[in-house]
């Protein structure tokens, strides 16, 4: 490794864990003054908000990353072509492209550390801090995040469940009704249960205080009671995604499973599909935002650090905005959710090369 390599990367770490000290202060102070505004409805306390921003804290610090990334960059630029260092490296043969080298290999160290955050700790944090805010802080009547009512699931082709609670960390559903169709769409077969659970020694799903309906025709049926019965339910719980979670709460390895289970239960995938592609284009658009901002640095030579600075929020802001607006759209299904993750990166990357050929970087 090259003394200027090492130099240029060590006046990185700086900027950048400054800039990320003063977003994140910003940040988490805004959020935890407007939570404090809860306090006067009588549920409310202090701790309960405090452990909430705290609990949050993670899923802002993976935010404001990429502006800390971008800011750090053009601090490390902007020092070196006002003190002359930039002119003395070019002038010994350096080319941009090599001093750039060191500030994008600290760029994808952090985008990598990032993504690390975002996948094992964020969620965990996210849903406990969400927990905490309908439970302590703006509390709902019998909340539970784990659980959802009013179920509709597709089984197998021909199996429909409804289930009126599902609480799949429990292994319990609540008021089921299983049915079975034959090919042409009439119901041949109906369990009727108070109770479904999961027995984990059994590994199968038993029926509890329930009714098995047979239909002998579309008119007549033949019930008869059970108190207990082995359910024709082949999904594990692990296997399920019914949960209240939003999909941005949720790691890539749950969002996956969350797909997984739609796709086999016929449900509509392109919103967790949506998150899914934007979360796994999240490094990219941090390097891509850096690289984006960067030659400002240069190309203005010593025009005001300040300028630099406001050029190149402008451009994270544009195109965080556009990234927010095409994954919406993605979310709703009207674009396919590959194009609405990876279509900014793209199109940005396209921005990128024209800017570096154009000022010859």
């Amino acid at each position: 490794m090259s003394r200027i390599f090492k130099y240029i990367s060590h006046k990185f770490w700086g900027p950048f864990f400054f800039a990320m000290g003063v977003f994140a202060a910003l940040v988490v102070l805004g959020d935890t003054f407007e939570k404090l505004k809860t306090l006067s409805n009588g549920y409310s306390t202090l701790g309960a908000v405090l452990t909430y921003s705290l609990l949050m804290f993670p899923s802002w610090l993976t935010t404001i990353m990429p502006m800390a990334c971008l800011l750090g960059a053009i601090s490390v630029i902007s020092e070196m072509v006002s003190n002359g260092e930039w002119t003395a490296c070019v002038a010994s043969g350096f080319s941009p492209k090599q001093l750039f080298r060191p500030i994008l290999t600290c760029i994808l160290l952090v985008a990598a550390a990032t993504m690390l955050v975002q996948e094992f700790i964020v969620p965990p944090f996210n849903l406990k801090a969400e927990t905490i805010y309908y439970t302590r802080i703006k509390p709902r009547d019998n909340f539970n995040l784990n659980a959802e009512t009013d179920v509709a699931m597709k089984i197998s082709p021909q199996q429909m469940l409804y289930a009126k609670e599902v609480d799949l960390s429990k292994g319990v559903m609540q008021e089921v009704s299983l049915d079975t169709y034959d090919e042409m769409w009439n119901i041949a077969t109906q369990f009727i249960a108070k109770r479904m659970v999961w027995d984990p020694q059994q590994q199968s799903w038993i029926f509890e205080q329930g009714t098995q309906r047979t239909f002998v025709n579309p008119l007549e049926a033949q019930d008869q009671a059970f108190q207990s019965m082995h359910a024709p339910v082949p999904l594990h719980p692990a296997d399920m995604a019914v949960n209240k979670a939003e999909n941005k709460l949720l790691s890539l390895r749950d969002l996956t499973k969350r797909i997984n289970f739609f796709k086999r239960t016929g449900l509509a995938t392109y919103a967790a599909e949506t998150e899914r592609q934007a979360k796994l284009a999240a490094p990219f658009v941090t390097l891509i935002m850096c690289l984006l901002g960067m030659p400002f640095a240069i190309s203005t030579r010593r025009k005001s650090k300040i300028l630099n600075i406001i050029t190149s929020m402008v451009i994270a802001f544009t195109f965080w905005w556009l990234i927010s607006m095409v994954t919406s759209i993605g979310e709703n299904g009207y674009i396919n959710p590959f194009l609405a993750g990876w279509g900014p990166v793209g199109l940005f990357g396209i921005v990128v090369i024209i800017e570096y050929k154009w000022l010859k970087l």
